[in-house]
């Protein structure tokens, strides 16, 4: 894929830092990033989001772009009532300072229809109460800035402060790189048997092991399983794929942020 500004030197980005993993409650009436913001104050972190009631949840998918500035862009937003997140994970961070998300997963509406896509937290609102699992972290956080390879605003971690014994390593890849083979490089940099990794991003089309995936040339994507191997991923026209991701063939599109957790012991 080439994108529209200069290659950037650095393709992988990775800071370690201490992930505490913790049962939060986000509440009904506010919108997902302000109740993901309230559980966990300024601290970056990822959340796992499943069987979550939403009054209103509003998304968009990949979409051709309309000019040469990007390689892709975002479909019009949709917007549906009283849905349900079946499956989500979300990454939260800072944007311009304040807290931002990056959300993808799988959602459902009245009519029993299941979406795949991108969802947008600060105009989705939720229905009722809800124990979510999260990963707050301690020494690195998400911060959105403009890059000049992709021209998108994207997170990339950065530290925040010294850990001893850091049990975590929060990364951001860039284009063009072999996922499973990026995975496999973030694991390689720390000493401790890696346990999951959590992660969303965007894929050159979406291959998977021995069943149909996607072709356009923007994918978004979300981990499934704890070792990265399975995905769930949409593409242009909104129909959904789920599988193992074929090895060696899937690149990173825009970007693939990824918290790798290890065992202390």
């Amino acid at each position: 894929m080439v994108h529209p500004g200069p290659v950037a030197a650095d393709r992988i980005i990775a800071v370690p830092c201490i992930a505490t993993h913790k049962y939060v409650t986000l509440r009904a009436g506010s919108t997902l990033l302000q109740a993901m913001t309230d559980a966990v104050g300024d601290a970056g972190a990822w959340f796992d989001l499943r069987d979550l009631p939403v009054a209103k949840l509003t998304f968009v998918r990949p979409a051709l772009a309309p000019d040469d500035t990007h390689v892709a862009w975002y479909s019009d937003a949709r917007t549906l009532t009283d849905a349900m997140i079946l499956r989500g994970g979300a990454h939260l961070g800072l944007r311009d300072g304040v807290s931002f998300a990056h959300v993808h997963g799988l959602w459902s509406d009245t009519d029993g229809g299941n979406h795949v896509g991108h969802l947008l937290a600060e105009a989705t609102v939720l229905a009722r109460d809800h124990v979510v699992d999260v990963w707050i972290l301690t020494g690195a956080l998400m911060n959105s800035v403009p890059d000049a390879e992709t021209g998108f605003s994207l997170f990339c971690p950065i530290p925040t402060e010294p850990v001893a014994r850091p049990n975590a390593v929060l990364a951001a890849i860039r284009p063009n790189l072999v996922i499973d083979d990026a995975l496999a490089a973030i694991a390689a940099a720390t000493d401790r048997p890696v346990v999951a990794f959590k992660g969303l991003g965007s894929l050159i089309g979406t291959r998977l092991e021995g069943e149909a995936g996607l072709q356009d040339h923007a994918t978004e994507v979300l981990l499934m399983d704890d070792m990265g191997q399975r995905v769930m991923s949409v593409g242009f026209v909104g129909s959904a794929v789920a599988g193992v991701l074929a090895s060696g063939v899937n690149r990173v599109c825009v970007t693939f942020e990824v918290l790798m957790l290890s065992d202390l012991a």
